[in-house]
């Protein structure tokens, strides 16, 4: 709908064009008119006609001063005929470079203005469908651009390296804004969801598949987002993994990259309420070698077959994510610290996952079910006993477990028997335990002997001798914060303390407290500390060039 508006002083000329053109036959379905082009002013900013005639001298405000107002006005086009008189030809320049379209001299002729009305509507409407049509074509590229990456993505990483494709592939990277992957080395991060099909089938929504790895996609997104400084490109591959790109401007950024990993798990854990496992390739290759290094950490997830999920997993080893308190049932060492560390309370807590764990088997005959139970208990045993539980009783007489999980025909039945060997082996651990307090000590000894090290939550659990699963709970009973955060704790201290000594850089500060990126650390420290270690620095009067 168009709507256009009639400003003259003049009775008789405004209501003469207001009457006597046929504005329905050009598509003008609303026509209003002004007195003056205060008036006008006023009923244009309200209405937004699409086409103004107007005469341009008026008694108040001019033609020439109503168009200049509306020409100030950045979000609101207008098309404008003049209506002057032979002498006013100046003035009609002025207009048109205010942005009329064209004039008619007086007394006007109606055939005339017809036709300028018609050629005004024209113009208004080709333009407006050209605008609609580029928000389209906008749109349509929106909505095209992030398939086009994945597509493309997919193509380079699942195939192998063809160098009669470089060319090609050269020039769809550029389009599509992904130039840097040709230029700088390349990390790749797989991210996968643990137990998917168990999760689908156990939870029973439509769509949880979906719900689960769109949720995921967003948290690996918005942690690289916020802690990934250089650039990436995040797309699903085939095996309905993330897969992340990572491009390395530095050399650390192998460190950068599992750290930013760890924090994806322990966030998906948290905010999907899923487990997931991470693979970060070895080091920072071209693009040509990225067939490889995409298969080499497919092959680094993999083992979370035999070393169970919800963890990270690089060419140096399995590392658990730093905040992750909750163990697995799966896990038979885990269990093992269960018993050994934790008070009654702690191991009836851990049972309420028995059902889940059993449900994640994906058995269904009740003897299939007790006999997995079985393996599941000897497992535990045979590692208890590599550890000092003195009853062998299961050693020598295995059939007789096996007949007592015979006799109960229900998960929750089964989970109350095996609960009650734990608590058994529970108590006879106490006898021999070392305290958890002592545990707890010795980590803190080694953290602040060696926190300029690449620690780990694993590297110190080994060194104490328990799982880091269980290392993360004790330290969150006993020192009411993580493993990391202690970590975290200490080496900013140290920093506070070497900041106040000038003779060391920032960037030298920040690797010998055990952070290989100084970006990273300035960040973290801020974070910590409110300020920045430039900042901490000026505040305490120590000059810092």
């Amino acid at each position: 709908m168009l709507r256009a508006l009639i400003v003259d002083d003049e009775f008789e000329i405004r209501e003469g064009l207001r009457k006597r053109i046929p504005w329905g036959d050009y598509g003008i379905e609303e026509v209003f008119a002004a007195d003056d082009g205060d008036t006008a002013l006023e009923i244009a900013l309200e209405k937004k006609p699409d086409l103004i005639v107007t005469d341009i001298k008026m008694s108040r405000m001019s033609g020439l001063e109503f168009l200049g107002s509306l020409y100030a006005e950045d979000d609101y086009p207008w098309k404008a005929v003049v209506i002057s008189g032979y002498d006013d030809f100046d003035l009609v320049k002025q207009a048109m470079q205010l942005g009329a379209m064209d004039y008619i001299l007086k007394p006007i002729n109606t055939d005339e203005l017809g036709r300028i009305v018609r050629k005004a509507t024209e113009q208004i409407t080709r333009e407006r469908t050209d605008k609609i049509n580029q928000a389209q074509l906008r749109n349509q590229m929106q909505l095209a651009v992030p398939k086009l990456r994945e597509e493309l993505l997919r193509e380079i990483i699942e195939h192998e390296y063809d160098p009669y494709r470089e060319t090609r592939i050269s020039h769809r990277l550029h389009a599509l804004k992904l130039e840097w992957m040709a230029q700088l080395p390349l990390l790749l991060m797989i991210v996968e969801i643990d137990d998917l099909k168990a999760i689908t089938n156990q939870r029973n929504y439509v769509n949880e598949k979906e719900l689960v790895l769109f949720g995921c996609g967003n948290v690996v997104h918005q942690t690289l987002a916020e802690e990934f400084a250089a650039p990436f490109a995040l797309f699903s591959d085939s095996n309905q993994r993330w897969v992340a790109v990572l491009s390395c401007k530095q050399h650390d950024q192998l460190a950068v990259g599992k750290a930013i990993a760890q924090v994806c798990i322990r966030r998906i854990n948290e905010y999907v309420k899923v487990k997931a496992s991470i693979g970060v390739s070895s080091s920072p290759k071209e693009l040509k070698h990225i067939h490889e290094i995409f298969l080499e950490t497919g092959e680094l997830l993999d083992q979370k077959a035999i070393y169970g999920g919800n963890r990270l997993f690089t060419e140096q080893g399995i590392e658990f994510d730093g905040e992750r308190s909750e163990l697995s049932l799966q896990e038979p060492g885990e269990v093992i610290d269960l018993v050994k560390y934790g008070t009654n309370e702690d191991i009836t807590a851990s049972m309420n996952d028995f059902v889940e764990m059993v449900q994640a088997w994906g058995l269904f005959e009740l003897r299939d079910i007790q006999q997995q139970i079985f393996k599941w208990l000897m497992g535990i045993f045979r590692g208890a006993a590599a550890l000092g539980w003195p009853n062998r009783s299961w050693e020598r007489n295995p059939i007789s477990i096996w007949e007592q999980l015979e006799q109960f025909d229900n998960l929750q039945s089964l989970r109350m028997k095996a609960e009650q060997y734990l608590l058994e082996m529970a108590e006879d651990f106490r006898k021999m335990a070392t305290s958890p307090g002592q545990i707890v000590l010795e980590a803190e000894k080694i953290i602040r002997n060696r926190f300029s090290e690449n620690l780990s939550l694993q590297i110190v659990a080994d060194e104490v001798h328990v799982t880091p699963v269980w290392l993360s709970k004790l330290f969150k009973k006993e020192k009411k914060k993580t493993f990391l955060e202690y970590l975290t704790d200490v080496r900013i201290l140290k920093a506070k303390e070497m900041l106040g000594d000038v003779k060391f850089k920032i960037y030298q500060i920040s690797y010998q407290v055990g952070y290989k990126d100084p970006v990273h650390f300035t960040k973290l420290f801020k974070k910590q500390s409110g300020v920045t270690p430039k900042e901490y620095r000026k505040q305490r009067g120590i000059a810092d060039d």
